[in-house]
């Protein structure tokens, strides 16, 4: 079976940036569809993170701090 980035090549020619900003794209797209099934252990980490954010916000990052993030020269799983 032929995967997406098969059938548009071009996609991997794209900067991290245009490949982030596609994700956000079709990530809006995703979340307007109501039928997602989270599974039990992916629920409790999201209401684990947001509860941490809401005890203190000053631990959230804003979009582009995030982005930022994941540069490969910020990466320091990549080290």
């Amino acid at each position: 079976m032929e995967t997406l980035l098969e059938r548009y090549p071009e996609i991997l020619q794209s900067t991290t940036d245009q490949k982030l900003e596609l994700i956000d794209e079709l990530w809006a797209c995703v979340r307007r569809d109501d039928n997602i099934a989270v599974p039990p252990g992916h629920q409790t980490e999201l209401d684990n993170r947001l509860a941490t954010i809401l005890k203190d916000p000053s631990l959230a990052l804003d979009p582009a701090s995030a982005r930022a993030l994941l540069k490969p020269e910020k990466r320091s799983w990549n080290r």
